[in-house]
C-alpha cells in the first residue's frame, strides 16, 4: 500500500520558491552570457514534487492525483508570471529581474523563457 501525500495551500505556495531556486541555479552555472533560460511548466512541477517527497516522474501513474494537482498550479503560476511579462526578487543582497516570454505550449504543458536583465537594461522591459 502506498500513501500519497496531500496538497495543502500552503504546500502549493512553495512552488514559487522552487522555481525561483531553479532560475538561480541556472543564472549561477551559465556564466557565459546566455541570452534566455527554457523552463516548462512540468519540469517545474517534477522538480517540485522531487525536492519535496522524493517521488520521481518516472511513478507518476501511482500518484496521479499529486501530479495533475501540482501541473494545474504550476500552469497557473507560469500563466501569471506570462501576463506580467516579468519575474523580480530580492535575495540577501543581490536583486534578480528577468523578462518573461512564452516559447512553446504543448498539450497543457507551457514552455516560458526567462531572460536575465542587468540593472542598465531594466527600463527595456515594458509592463502589461
Amino acid at each position: 500500500m502506498y500513501y500519497e501525500p496531500k496538497t495543502t495551500p500552503s504546500i502549493l505556495a512553495s512552488i514559487p520558491d522552487c522555481l525561483r531556486m531553479i532560475l538561480e541555479d541556472a543564472l549561477e552555472k551559465s556564466k557565459v552570457t546566455r541570452k534566455s533560460i527554457l523552463i516548462s511548466s512540468n519540469s517545474l512541477a517534477n522538480r517540485f514534487i522531487l525536492d519535496r517527497w522524493d517521488i520521481r516522474p518516472s511513478q507518476r501513474r501511482r500518484y496521479r492525483n499529486l501530479f495533475s494537482k501540482i501541473r494545474k498550479q504550476c500552469r497557473q503560476i507560469f500563466q501569471y508570471h506570462l501576463a506580467r511579462g516579468r519575474i523580480q526578487w530580492n535575495d540577501k543582497s543581490e536583486t534578480y529581474l528577468f523578462g518573461v516570454f512564452k516559447f512553446d505550449e504543448v498539450r497543457g504543458n507551457l514552455i516560458l523563457g526567462f531572460v536575465p536583465i542587468s540593472k542598465e537594461h531594466e527600463w527595456t522591459i515594458g509592463s502589461r
